[in-house]
């Protein structure tokens, strides 16, 4: 208990440290590994994954005395101090990473505020992404890395549960990097546990988009099918009960009446439509709600308005939202699904390439 009272002590001093400093300006060019290099950090990677850290920051700390301006090997070395609890070694390895311009540069603000977060100081958590942001902002070279920053800002305000700062955080990050898989996928989970039904099944679409197939983009299945699923009927009457919550949040366009017919798109509602299986019934559910949000004009100045609705007009324009109910429902653990998408192979190749090379309008 002592040795862990000691250890917050050292890290609250070394925050003190680092606040008072600020964040250093990535003004140092970072050096690119040699092969042999990268074979080393590889080894270093792959001890690190077995948890045997020490042996990593050894290889680490070899390779940092041929060369101090590594970056990946500050990274590394950071990430590893960092998983086995030593976050005061961690913090200064990756204060250094962070006076170079590289592709770690976002990396390792991130270790110095999750090192901060970790000890229940969010708001200089928060504090060290602002001043990251000041940074990226001001130099053209690093613009590039804000995308990253606003993501971290957002997952911070998550974990605080402050929705609403958190939701802002993500869509920058979405407007400075639309390709950028983590925001869409955060967004989405925010904006459905927030009732923002419609919102949240775009924000998965164009997750699953860009991450075809993980434990996140079963989530974002999970997402989409939530949005869609089918009104409850009454036990005694077999009728349809929708219910509409008129109070439901407007600031991200008004989706009231979408609550009206959410729960009866798959739902069967004529003999021809009781004929279709329970997949078939979503999959059309899902390409329904799809026309209906491309034809809604409301939306246009919205954020999903800029950034979602473009991309599911392409997808249905190109005829893919067959293909995209049809992922949803493989990746929500539907044993059809796969059949259809092996028996649809040169179709779900294409939408995959389309997937890959769309770039959203300006």
């Amino acid at each position: 208990m002592r040795k862990t009272h000691f250890i917050i002590i050292v890290l609250c001093l070394f925050v003190a440290s680092v606040s008072a400093q600020k964040l250093p300006k990535p003004t140092t060019l970072a050096v690119v590994a040699t092969p042999e290099q990268e074979r080393l950090i590889a080894q270093g990677a792959a001890l690190h994954d077995e948890k045997k850290f020490d042996e990593a920051i050894v290889i680490y700390d070899k390779l940092l005395a041929e060369n101090p301006d590594l970056t990946s090997v500050l990274y590394e070395k950071s990430l590893s101090l960092y998983t086995k609890g030593d976050k005061v070694k961690a913090m200064e390895t990756a204060y250094q990473g962070a006076k170079y311009k590289s592709e770690q540069l976002p990396l390792f603000y991130s270790i110095i505020a999750n090192c901060l977060d970790d000890v229940g100081k969010s708001d200089e958590a928060l504090n060290i992404y602002r001043q990251a942001e000041a940074i990226l902002k001001a130099d053209v070279g690093t613009q590039r890395h804000l995308a990253s920053v606003y993501y971290n800002v957002g997952l911070t305000y998550v974990r605080q549960k402050k929705y609403n700062e958190a939701r802002a955080e993500l869509k920058k990050a979405i407007e400075n990097n639309g390709s950028y898989a983590s925001p869409h996928y955060l967004l989405s989970a925010v904006y459905n546990g927030t009732k923002y039904k419609v919102p949240a099944f775009l924000a998965a679409v164009r997750f699953i988009s860009l991450e075809l197939n993980s434990a996140r983009s079963q989530d974002a299945a999970g997402v989409i099918r939530d949005v869609l699923k089918p009104a409850p009927k009454d036990p005694k009457t077999g009728n349809v009960n929708i219910f509409i919550n008129m109070g439901g949040p407007k600031d991200e366009g008004d989706f009231t009446m979408y609550e009206l017919i959410l729960g009866t798109l798959t739902t069967p509602k004529d003999d021809k439509e009781k004929k279709l299986t329970e997949d078939e019934m979503f999959v059309s559910g899902v390409d329904t709600l799809i026309a209906i949000i491309t034809e809604d004009k409301e939306l246009k100045n919205t954020f999903v308005g800029k950034q979602y609705v473009p991309f599911v007009a392409e997808l249905k324009q190109k005829g893919y939202s067959e293909v995209l109910g049809y992922t949803v429902l493989y990746l929500s653990g539907k044993a059809d699904a796969m059949k259809w998408l092996e028996a649809h192979d040169a179709k779900f190749g294409e939408f995959v390439a389309w997937t890959k090379a769309y770039q959203p309008p300006k």
